[in-house]
């Protein structure tokens, strides 16, 4: 499992948007804190982030600067800079920036139950991508990685990540395309410290 050390800042889960570690588990012993700065329109294509659970995951958003409307458990609201909401293991959540500016969350991922896990580790994830995206072995159109090459990836990590209805049904037989595309799920150049 990798361990992201304060003051790393990774382009991901988009190309527009970055992530500012804060914390990581080798300080707090249970979770990563990282600050999240979104565009207004987020980029190709993107507003925010659909919806999406973690298994072994809480995920606690404070909006620090702008707006956002956020869907957790079938609960929409609009949050404005000082709220807060959290999405429990499991919980389909997802929010769109809805402001004029730049939207800006202090996150804290929260391993449930505690503990690093690797098969939980979302983090990881992002390096991945974020290495990828550095590295420019990306969908020009898109900016991100093949949605099949995600797919692989998020298949090392069933508790950090999962998609609702179709999507989430569309997960496994697109990481079987991913493997049989040549694309790989490990990644020591951007993994190993």
């Amino acid at each position: 499992m990798i361990v992201v050390r304060r003051g790393t800042i990774l382009r991901a889960p988009h190309p527009s948007e970055t992530i500012e570690v804060i914390a990581s588990p080798v300080e707090t012993g249970d979770r990563y804190r990282f600050r999240l700065t979104a565009p207004p329109g987020g980029g190709p294509g993107i507003r925010g982030v659909g919806p999406h659970a973690h298994g072994g995951l809480t995920e606690a958003f404070r909006v620090l600067d702008g707006r956002m409307l956020v869907r957790v458990a079938g609960d929409t609201r609009q949050v404005d800079a000082g709220g807060e909401v959290t999405a429990s293991p499991g919980a389909v959540h997802g929010f769109l920036n809805t402001g004029d500016g730049p939207l800006t969350l202090e996150v804290d991922l929260i391993f449930t139950p505690p503990g690093p896990r690797p098969e939980a580790d979302l983090m990881t994830f992002w390096v991945i991508v974020d290495g990828l995206i550095r590295d420019g072995k990306v969908d020009p159109k898109t900016g991100m990685p093949p949605v099949a090459h995600l797919a692989l990836l998020l298949a090392r990590m069933p508790e950090a990540f999962s998609q609702p209805g179709l999507a989430g049904l569309l997960m496994r037989p697109l990481a079987i395309l991913g493997r049989l595309r040549g694309y790989r799920s490990r990644f020591p150049e951007y993994e190993d410290p």
